[in-house]
């Protein structure tokens, strides 16, 4: 029986069970499987749904290189499982996959790629190559609740005019943010599309949408047409059944001390690395960080300015106390004053990380640990307003406290 690629996108296909009973519908029927996560936020609703050795998370791969990659490995047919908030948005999801995987060189007759979209139950037969005709039926029957949908024209998502680039995403709900290669650049104010425009790299402005102007300045130069773009309120609308608390590797060799400025590599480093402690730079990228180390029991240091924009849930006024429900144990969180903690975190690359991304922590793991809170505290020093931190002690009971 053909194996097909796998493609699992987003957490809500996930918490829902519908990955899960998709899969068992799928080997039930003969076919054998191998499926990958693309993108990071469902990696921890894989760990939740007890599915990471049914589903690989291991990697940080976006969905478009997922499927480049299956290509390449001979895994021509490809199904992509999602639940998108509108079918507008499940269908923009698979016009963007693909888009990218012939922008990046992907030939579109390499491949059979077809969409459930479990959001209205639809089958989307994007391409199909020659001769996999006979699997398509198979999959409409196995999966016979599910309408098919013609999808869409592989068109241009970018128009040129007078040196300005403007591109146009559908599927949009009022007061949505809208994130750009991880960065949230605006808040919708229009039903179903808004409008991005640049210059020379720039976003200069957003129709249907208010730019938040002092987190452009996190906004690299970047190609409009081929930047990744997703708008919601949270990066998790469905909630799990339970969080799942386990070990993610067997621990060996030396504990390391790793720097990150966002979630994206965390996972590759979690399985590649031996980490002791995290060290982590911003207001969501230390919730999104804390929410996955504490699964694993590993140690974090968020350094935080009060500027969260919200994309996790329980994160709404940015108050340093919300962030202790996302506090592995023996972890700490610094809040620091307006504007600061991209620099402080600079600072601490430079005289801890030597500029790198990690280090070993040589000798008690435990003393080093500490060595390095009071380091980073100590570079802090005069910006910092408050500090919240966790500690297991030998009752194994976690106290909170604050220091202000």
């Amino acid at each position: 029986m053909k194996t097909l690629g796998l493609l699992i996108h987003g957490p809500e296909v996930i918490d829902e069970g519908e990955a899960e009973e998709a899969i068992g519908r799928l080997k039930e029927s003969g076919f054998e499987l191998e499926a990958t996560l693309g993108g990071i936020t469902g990696k921890t609703a894989v760990v939740d749904a007890g599915l990471r050795h049914v589903i690989d998370i291991s990697k940080a791969s976006k969905p478009s290189e997922v499927v480049y990659e299956f290509v390449e490995r001979g895994l021509d047919f490809i199904l992509l499982l999602n639940h998108a908030k509108t079918e507008e948005s499940g269908l923009m999801l698979g016009e963007g996959i693909l888009r990218y995987f012939i922008d990046r060189g992907g030939i579109r007759g390499s491949l059979s790629f077809v969409q459930l979209e479990y959001s209205n139950r639809i089958i989307i037969p994007w391409f199909q190559k020659r001769g996999t005709g006979d699997i398509y039926r198979q999959l409409t029957g196995i999966f016979s609740e599910f309408g098919e949908r013609a999808p869409y024209k592989l068109e241009s998502r970018c128009k040129k005019e007078s040196g300005r680039i403007y591109r146009t995403i559908k599927g949009v709900h009022p007061g949505e943010k809208i994130v750009v290669n991880g960065v949230v650049v605006g808040i919708s104010t229009h039903e179903h599309t808004v409008t991005l425009v640049a210059k020379e790299g720039r976003l200069v402005k957003i129709f249907g949408g208010t730019l938040i102007e002092h987190n452009l300045e996190k906004l690299p130069l970047l190609d409009l047409n081929g930047a990744l773009i997703k708008t919601g309120s949270l990066i998790r609308r469905t909630k799990p059944r339970r969080i799942r608390i386990e070990n993610l590797i067997a621990r060996k060799g030396n504990k390391k001390a790793c720097f990150f400025y966002s979630v994206e590599n965390l996972f590759p480093k979690l399985v590649a690395s031996d980490i002791a402690v995290a060290v982590v730079i911003g207001d969501d990228t230390t919730s999104i960080a804390g929410d996955i180390l504490k699964r694993f029991g590993i140690r974090m240091i968020g350094i935080t300015d009060g500027d969260a924009d919200g994309l996790i849930d329980g994160i709404r006024s940015g108050a340093l106390a919300e962030y202790e429900k996302f506090l592995p144990p023996d972890s700490m969180i610094l809040r620091l004053k307006p504007e600061r903690d991209d620099i402080i975190g600079e600072k601490v690359k430079a005289a801890i990380f030597k500029g790198g991304y990690e280090i070993e922590l040589e000798g008690d793991v435990e003393q080093q640990v500490a060595i390095l809170k009071h380091r980073i505290l100590d570079l802090a020093d005069g910006d910092i307003i408050s500090v919240i931190s966790s500690s297991v002690p030998k009752g194994g009971k976690r106290i909170l406290a604050e220091n202000i």
